[in-house]
This record gives structure tokens, C-alpha cells and sequence, in this order.
């Protein structure tokens, strides 16, 4: 079975998910490179994955992260917004960061690189 397709362009996706959504003034800026989709062992089968660097914040010297974020097939049809899933997929980037040292599964997200 093929990988669907990214509903918009890779350069612009990266630029969109890079942008944080309302509220999160502390901790790290997360900026996001290289999406793409791919096939994950686990439910529901489809995952995006992304390069997250965190730089900046209190302490933070910055560090670079490769995340695999599940993706429901049903969220990538033509009738689904993009930039629903734009904000889905960053609510799901930044409870990833922010929860990652607490909760096993979303830890299992990710891989440091640096």
C-alpha cells in the first residue's frame, strides 16, 4: 500500500508546523524541517515524520530531535482542511516536547540526534 501524499507542499508543511500555537511563551522554540510520511508498525499505521530543533529558553542550549507523530489516514482527504491538520499535527508536536520525560508512549515519538 503506497504513502498518501503531504496536502501541501514539504517547505511550506515545515513552515507551518514551525509556527507555535497560541499560548506557549515558555520553554524552547520548536522549529520543524523535513516532514514527511511514512509507514509505523503501530496504529494507525501512517506517521509523520520531522526533524524538531528546540533552541533557546531557560537553560536550553538546544537540541535536535527525529519524531515520528501518528497521523490518521482519514485526517490527510481532500475534504480536510490543511490547516486543521496543521494544527492538529503542532498540538501533537508540542504535548510530545512538553510531555516526553513523563509519559512512555509519547517518549517513544521521538530519537535525539543532538
Amino acid at each position: 500500500m503506497a504513502v498518501p501524499a503531504l496536502p501541501m507542499p514539504p517547505e511550506e508543511l515545515a513552515r507551518s508546523l514551525s509556527r507555535a500555537l497560541g499560548g506557549r511563551s515558555a520553554g524552547p522554540a520548536l522549529t520543524v524541517t523535513e516532514p514527511g510520511l511514512v509507514r509505523t508498525p503501530d496504529e494507525p499505521g501512517l506517521g509523520l515524520r520531522v526533524t524538531v530543533d528546540a533552541a533557546g529558553g531557560p537553560g536550553h542550549a538546544g537540541e535536535t530531535w527525529r519524531v515520528t507523530i501518528p497521523v490518521d489516514p482519514i485526517d490527510l482527504e481532500p475534504d480536510v482542511s490543511p490547516s486543521a491538520l496543521v494544527t492538529v499535527l503542532r498540538a501533537n508536536i508540542e504535548e510530545w516536547w512538553d510531555r516526553k520525560a513523563y509519559e512512555p508512549h509519547l517518549a517513544s515519538w521521538g530519537r535525539r540526534l543532538a
